[in-house]
């Protein structure tokens, strides 16, 4: 399985590592770009927040050059992502302890930034009720709720076509 991760990683670096774009840079650049739009910041706003020049973070974007270690931490606190969010999956998912889904993680990683027990425990009793949601039963309900009005609505027609036969003889 080692040996699977690692010939991934030479096939998205390409034959030489110094050559950019190659899939890895193209998707961090990717992965960064959405980030960047998700949050609604343009690449002066973003560029200004990490210390580099725009041109800088639009190569970075575009996967002809990727940022050091140091400029990927602070890109990952100013978007508000983990470092790993970066990394195509397969990179990590065999290092990783738990085994969490990017949305599992920018939740739990939201969660930490909620003010005050108080709201953390709403937090969770939302979830839990998105949890118990069930829109398959929502739709069954509704099937039943329409199939009883049907059978409502035929019952008041055959009353009144009765009715009206009634009044018309008498």
């Amino acid at each position: 399985m080692a040996f699977d991760v690692v010939d991934k990683i030479y096939e998205w670096f390409g034959d030489d590592k110094d050559t950019r774009p190659n899939k890895f840079t193209i998707y961090m650049g990717e992965q960064i770009r959405k980030a960047r739009e998700e949050l609604g910041i343009s690449q002066d706003e973003l560029a200004r927040k990490i210390y580099k020049r725009r041109a800088t973070l639009s190569d970075i974007e575009n996967g002809k050059s990727e940022p050091d270690a140091g400029t990927l931490a602070i890109l990952a606190h100013s978007l508000k992502k983990s470092l790993s969010y970066f990394y195509p999956r397969y990179l990590y998912q065999d290092i990783k302890q738990e085994e969490l889904t990017a949305l599992q993680f920018e939740l739990i990683k939201h969660f930490d930034d909620i003010w005050g027990d108080d709201l953390k425990k709403t937090a969770v009793n939302q979830i839990r009720a998105l949890a118990k949601f069930d829109p398959v039963a929502i739709l069954w309900d509704a099937v039943d709720i329409t199939v009883e009005e049907k059978q409502r609505e035929a019952q008041l027609t055959e009353f009144m076509e009765k009715n009206k036969k009634r009044s018309k003889s008498k």
